[in-house]
């Protein structure tokens, strides 16, 4: 099907395709707020229970390079249907499992799949368009996912109210089921009969060529690294606020979703002042706004400040992520010398593995203890200043600033 770049897809499938993106915050962020009922049901350490939040993040980063190449080969809608059934199965297996082994392989297969939704949304959209109407197409569906990001933690909280974790899986089964009959009344195949033919060992041979560019390599860690912040806040703020300050599943997820709202802004905000300002000065602002909230973090944790402290402090250390995030993945694209699939698809692997390795580490020392989180949030502070004291230097070699 050629692409059509003067008209916008029928309202329906924009909104269908918006929401299969959501399978990130419905996997991810209305899941959060359950981590401390998790480990207490089946009676084990902070680590493991964060385990189904890590095996959730790293599928979304293997479901994305996986299935948007299967979907290149065999079709949209088809590989759409099979991922979106298999989400909703596991979703469903996962309200009767009573093993972790087996609920952490679910969530492994609740990532695969939910990323391969997202991936394959964002395709169909590239399929029928291209230049301003595709950005403007992306833009609705980042629209209805910033929904969802708000949204999913306040019902997964409201859902611990009246029952446990378990609910929350009931909730997504059936969300996928609702999404999985709009796909196919919906979605129409978009993809050109000539199917582009499945070659992985192409794809890697691509990654290694990136990973021989120290412009690509600085960049890519840097996106890696402030989506650390977001990792560990997203593994640790629920036994800190709910074991140390004594909030409810639902109060937090009330903090959850405030922190959704800044990162919204703060995208796009970043958005409008890259065009008047520096990228790489907006990039040193943004991180002084993140360490900020590294050091009020750990002083709010070691003195037991009061709450609306720690609040703000999470603010200021989470929000600037949709900033820095952006900016860092722009740089490294400009640095690749091919295609910009495979490319993009190398920085969404590393970031999503780099928070999956890092989240259960926060919890190493237990429910009540803050210092893995603290060193975790030091280490990356100290890494993230070097890493843009390097890139400033390969931007002034490059003349790309």
């Amino acid at each position: 099907m050629d692409k059509i770049s003067n008209r916008q897809l029928p309202t329906m499938v924009i909104i269908v395709l918006g929401i299969m993106t959501t399978f990130g915050p419905l996997t991810i962020d209305m899941y959060v707020p359950s981590l401390p009922n998790v480990q207490h049901d089946f009676n084990t350490s902070v680590s493991e229970s964060q385990l189904t939040l890590s095996f959730a993040m790293i599928g979304l980063a293997i479901g994305q390079f996986i299935f948007g190449p299967l979907s290149d080969a065999y079709g949209r809608k088809k590989v759409a249907l099979f991922i979106i059934s298999i989400y909703a199965l596991a979703s469903l297996l996962a309200v009767f499992t009573a093993s972790m082994s087996i609920l952490l392989t679910l969530r492994l297969v609740q990532g695969l799949t939910g990323g391969g939704a997202i991936v394959i949304a964002k395709a169909t959209m590239g399929d029928q368009h291209e230049g301003k109407a595709l950005a403007k197409g992306l833009a609705s569906l980042l629209v209805i996912n910033g929904i969802i990001t708000i949204i999913a933690p306040i019902i997964g909280g409201y859902a611990l109210t009246i029952s446990n974790w378990k609910a929350i899986f009931v909730i997504l089964t059936i969300v996928s089921v609702i999404i999985l009959f709009l796909s196919i009344r919906y979605l129409e195949e978009t993809h050109t009969p000539n199917r582009a033919k499945l070659n992985f060992k192409v794809i890697f041979k691509d990654f290694a060529h990136l990973l021989k560019r120290p412009a690509f390599i600085i960049p890519m860690i840097l996106q890696g690294l402030t989506y650390v912040m977001l990792f560990s806040f997203s593994s640790a703020a629920p036994f800190i606020t709910q074991k140390i300050y004594d909030m409810t599943p639902q109060q937090f997820s009330y903090l959850f979703a405030f922190n959704g709202i800044g990162l919204i802004i703060m995208s796009q905000l970043t958005a409008k002042l890259v065009a008047y300002m520096n990228r790489y000065f907006l990039l040193i602002i943004l991180t002084i706004i993140q360490l900020m909230g590294v050091v009020l973090i750990i002083v709010t944790l070691m003195l037991h400040l009061p709450l609306w402290v720690l609040v703000i402090a999470f603010f200021l250390n989470v929000c600037p992520v949709t900033g820095i995030g952006p900016l860092s993945f722009a740089l490294a694209m400009e640095s690749r010398t091919g295609g910009s699939g495979n490319a993009s698809s190398l920085l969404g692997l590393f970031q999503f593995i780099l928070g999956g390795i890092m989240s259960p580490l926060v919890g190493l020392q237990g429910e009540y203890s803050i210092l893995p989180y603290t060193i975790i949030l030091i280490i990356t502070a100290v890494l993230i200043i070097v890493l843009e004291i390097v890139l400033k230097s390969i931007l002034i070699n490059k003349r790309i600033t």
